[in-house]
């Protein structure tokens, strides 16, 4: 999720101070940020036809509306992932200006008139996770994030956090964190929502080198509509809504641009060699995995902050600053 380092952990407490925030003052504005050093990322996701029974998420033939057109699960570069391009490698989430990330991840898009669909590979010689109940807080685990701002005003943007046990967060945010709005944790990525993940390893075993997890998401459209919350509802009218719902959770036309990112939240565990700085190193803990009995669980780090990897870089500790997520075209 990637808040503010000083708030990142006080989900109540922010949304307390959220409503209370929002409902004492009528006006407010953005915040005010460091000049980025470069553009945000663009990408051009191809749309995915309807032609012929291509297995969808469901197993069966996905050529109806609807239904998933693309197969979850496999590899990328098979099928009608083929056809997109990748992402950029991500970067730190502070740009350039920072040591670029130890281990590759990178994304592809495609989309139809029903879904947007998102793959995303990451690198990773030390695949595991923890939380295994849906709406758990993700990213205290190594995880993927998405975040959607359909029409781009930087309001009423929804997040969704996977790590590699399946295990989803997702919600929706009013207006970004610093701007003092609640953050409605019940909002589900409903509908024909569907999603995998796939590994060139062996999840929560210490004592080999993984390679890399895979993520595949069909996010249905329809799934893009404000809940109604009295978190919402208690303050000034003018903002309570900022053109979200009037959109209908419609599809893009094509030739229409969104704002996207995606997010790569990695810790520092027992089973990695750091320097003295706590930077990684690129030979692996032989005592920590070679410990008498087989190699002792994973585990953080502790007093090590993550990691923040992402496609478009934020230019601060921060996912929640829309205005430099990349921008998303989808051409047909």
């Amino acid at each position: 999720m990637n808040r503010p380092r000083t708030a990142r952990f006080a989900l109540a407490v922010t949304a307390s101070i959220a409503l209370i925030a929002g409902a004492s003052c009528a006006v407010w504005q953005p915040p005010v940020v460091a000049k980025p050093l470069s553009e945000p990322r663009s990408y051009r996701a191809p749309f995915v036809p309807a032609l012929g029974g291509v297995a969808g998420a469901t197993g069966t033939s996905g050529i109806g509306r609807g239904m998933s057109r693309v197969a979850l699960g496999g590899s990328l570069e098979s099928g009608a992932w083929a056809a997109a391009p990748w992402t950029e490698d991500f970067t730190d989430i502070e740009g350039s200006v920072k040591p670029a990330p130890a281990y590759r991840t990178r994304v592809k898009m495609l989309w139809d008139e029903s879904f947007l669909y998102v793959g995303a590979e990451l690198m990773e010689p030390d695949i595991w996770s923890t939380l295994a109940v849906h709406d758990e807080i993700v990213f205290h685990d190594n995880d993927f994030e998405v975040f959607i701002d359909p029409n781009g005003d930087g309001r009423e943007y929804y997040e969704i956090e996977i790590n590699a046990r399946g295990t989803v967060f997702d919600l929706f945010l009013h207006r970004p964190y610093r701007e003092g709005a609640p953050a409605i944790h019940e909002w589900d990525v409903t509908g024909a929502f569907a999603k995998s993940v796939s590994f060139k390893g062996t999840p929560d075993d210490p004592r080999d080198v993984d390679q890399s997890w895979t993520v595949m998401m069909a996010i249905p459209w329809k799934a893009f509509v404000p809940p109604t919350d009295a978190r919402i509802a208690g303050l000034p009218a003018d903002q309570q809504a900022f053109g979200e719902r009037a959109r209908a959770a419609a599809a893009p036309k094509p030739g229409e641009t969104w704002r996207i990112n995606f997010s790569r939240v990695q810790w520092r565990h027992n089973h990695e060699a750091l320097d003295a700085a706590g930077v990684r190193l690129a030979t692996p803990n032989v005592v920590a995995r070679s410990a008498p009995g087989g190699a002792e669980p994973y585990a953080k780090r502790a007093g090590l902050p993550e990691d923040n990897w992402v496609w478009s870089p934020q230019w601060a500790i921060d996912m929640h600053l829309p205005q430099f997520w990349g921008r998303v075209t989808f051409v047909r």
